[in-house]
């Protein structure tokens, strides 16, 4: 029998699925199969961030008015709603061979977003892009688990965290040159290659992992009656959430239906996977661990939410309010993103030496809330190097907070579960992400209909809340653009308020954190060497 703590004083032990993927590697492989995971990271995040400073000619060239929000939120939904099924699908299929797959979805949903005629086909093609996206970033940190130690992981989840700093940054700059340059749609075309590169690279130095070879054995094992509700059930909750009170009215019948719906099924995804499955895709003794454990999962929530909410609306407010360009605008993104990466990169060494993880996180989030706070005083004068220095605060706040937080769930929980937290971590991050932006988009479209209805037509206002090109275009005196200049910048202000108070919430709550360190379930140095010795059958 099972038993369960009732403390904190140790993280539960259980292994109730047969883990065969679990093959801790040499360091000179190490070397060799790291650049790629790397590169597919890199890829992965430059599609992510690459639209930001594209959303405004997108808006523009395709007349999307206020639903140009859809871009993020057809891709965010997709990809939160993948999350729960990563960590299972590559326990059962590999996590190769689900990599592979995720990169090609990626690459053809943007090869087919670039081709896009129509607001509809574009918002179809990044939601199948999501699909793949989401699944990436997962799946990368699994496989990192798998390869590496307890102790080393730290180390490497910062030496990709750098990755997905290089990523965030290059990607609103790329994305604004290219815009610039040539048209929007190179801002999708130009991860294609770069995808297909990565899988010739993956395939060719990444070993194989599977369960069982037997493929009628693999498909018996998927929960397919929790795959299909869990992403029904995401699905007819974002969708809503991220268009209620813009497009549609809160009480509108399609709103409050799909929102019901979405509630029911999730209840009935909890039933299923509690009592009804013996290999579930969320199993629910992860959020039986310790207490520290499951604030680690919620904090991530507020991690998602600011995170995605600056990269998609710090690019608005220099477009919007200091008429920058794109590239410009990208450009002043790199302070956070360079700091990112040497903080993520740091972070992780920090780890490693000193076995602790506590003192990473709560010290970032510490100068994230600064940085956070700091930005409530931007106004249309806010002079560049505040723009600089603030970056740098928020940038050191987040390479402090993606990686170490997941060092700390899987220090905190059970090895054979490292699939399904890092799926569920990151489901609970992306979700944060999806409703975050929602709700910031839903802040700033609010003030400006209440702040312009006098004077300006409702249609009029809904091009003003993402495109900065809509000014030009139109015949406005400088009374009304300064008008409209100001009411943005109150719009931004509650958007900036909301992000300091949920980071300094973030604060607050991980000085309450327990550190398990990383000795807790570290194995013999014997033992290590003879999984570096069977690494030629693996």
């Amino acid at each position: 029998m099972t038993v369960f703590p009732t403390n904190e004083e140790t993280p539960l032990l259980e292994e109730s699925f047969q883990d065969r993927q679990l093959k801790v590697i040499p360091r000179k492989q190490l070397l060799i199969i790291f650049p790629a995971l790397a590169l597919v990271q890199f890829t992965s995040f430059l599609d992510q961030t690459a639209i930001s400073t594209t959303l405004p000619a997108i808006a523009s060239a395709l007349h999307t008015g206020s639903s140009i929000a859809w871009v993020g939120a057809s891709f965010l939904t997709t990809s939160t709603s993948i999350q729960l099924i990563n960590g299972r699908f590559s326990d059962i299929f590999g996590r190769k061979a689900c990599l592979v797959t995720a990169l090609t979805i990626m690459g053809l949903g943007n090869l087919l977003s670039g081709f896009s005629q129509t607001p509809i086909q574009l918002y179809a093609t990044r939601a199948f892009s999501g699909f793949g996206a989401g699944a990436i970033n997962a799946l990368i940190q699994i496989t990192i688990s798998d390869i590496t130690r307890l102790d080393q992981r730290g180390f490497y989840f910062g030496m990709v965290g750098i990755a997905v700093a290089l990523g965030n940054g290059l990607g609103p700059v790329v994305g604004g040159f290219l815009t610039e340059k040539t048209s929007w749609r190179w801002a999708f075309w130009f991860i294609s290659p770069l995808t297909a590169v990565a899988v010739v690279y993956l395939m060719s130095v990444l070993p194989g992992t599977s369960a069982t070879d037997d493929i009628a054995k693999k498909l018996r094992m998927v929960d397919w009656l929790g795959v299909s509700t869990s992403m029904a059930a995401i699905i007819l909750i974002l969708i809503p959430v991220s268009q209620g009170g813009s497009l549609l009215p809160w009480t509108s019948p399609i709103v409050v239906g799909m929102l019901v719906s979405g509630a029911l099924l999730s209840a009935i995804f909890v039933v299923i996977e509690w009592r009804l499955v013996k290999l579930p895709l969320l199993p629910m003794h992860l959020f039986r661990y310790n207490r520290s454990t499951n604030a680690l999962f919620a904090l991530n929530f507020v991690i998602g939410w600011v995170f995605w909410g600056n990269l998609m609306y710090i690019p608005l407010y220099f477009q919007n309010i200091h008429s920058m360009s794109p590239t410009t605008a990208g450009s002043l993104l790199l302070p956070l993103v360079i700091a990112h990466g040497c903080t993520s990169g740091l972070s992780g060494v920090v780890i490693s030496l000193s076995g602790r993880y506590k003192p990473v996180i709560s010290g970032g989030a510490f100068l994230w809330a600064i940085g956070a706070i700091a930005k409530t005083f931007y106004d249309q004068s806010t002079p560049t190097w505040i723009f600089l220095a603030i970056g740098v605060f928020e940038g050191i706040g987040v390479g402090c907070g993606l990686q170490p937080v997941l060092v700390g769930l899987l220090a905190g929980t059970s090895d054979i579960d490292r699939a399904v937290v890092t799926g569920l971590r990151n489901f609970i991050r992306d979700l944060g992400g999806a409703i975050g932006t929602t709700v910031s988009g839903a802040i700033l479209n609010n003030v400006l209909q209440n702040g312009l209805k006098a004077r300006f037509s409702s249609k009029l206002i809904s091009q003003l809340t993402s495109s900065a090109f809509a000014l030009a275009d139109m015949d406005l005196s400088d009374d009304d653009k300064q008008l409209i200049s100001s009411v943005y910048m109150r719009g931004l202000h509650v958007v900036f308020m909301s992000y300091a108070l949920l980071i300094s919430f973030l604060f607050v709550s991980t000085l309450f954190l327990r550190d398990y360190g990383l000795g807790t379930k570290q194995q013999s140095n014997q033992e290590w060497e003879e999984e570096d010795s069977a690494y030629g059958q693996y």
